[in-house]
């Protein structure tokens, strides 16, 4: 049976990897001690939520589109960037702004965008 949604199976598979890091980091003295930890979240966040906000506009009937474009992608690449790289730091002491933030964003858009291509509708 097809869905109307779309990329739920990376959203959903990002969700659990997220909740896994998410208490790997909080709970466990070897995850900590890790590089990955550092960047597993970022990776995530458009893996994550795209396809949220995508098939949130598919529920509420303002986009029929079942594919998410990569001009998409860029587009919450450049929100994400700014905001949790730039405007962020700036009024928060505790967040800092780092490049390879910004590349794990990019490298999640990426695998988001192929994954498309792999994994059915």
């Amino acid at each position: 049976m097809k869905t109307k949604y779309v990329a739920l199976y990376q959203m959903f598979l990002g969700m659990m990897l997220y909740s896994v890091h998410y208490f790997l980091k909080n709970y466990s003295i070897d995850y900590q001690k890790t590089n990955i930890r550092n960047y597993l979240g970022n990776f995530l966040a458009l893996i994550v939520c795209v396809p949220l906000f995508v098939n949130i506009q598919i529920m509420f009937k303002v986009r029929k589109s079942k594919k998410i474009k990569f001009s998409e992608i860029a587009f919450f690449f450049c929100v994400f960037s700014v905001l949790y790289e730039v405007i962020c730091p700036y009024f928060l002491n505790r967040m800092t702004a780092d490049i390879v933030d910004v590349l794990f964003y990019a490298l999640g858009g990426i695998v988001l965008y192929f994954s498309q291509k792999v994994l059915p509708l």
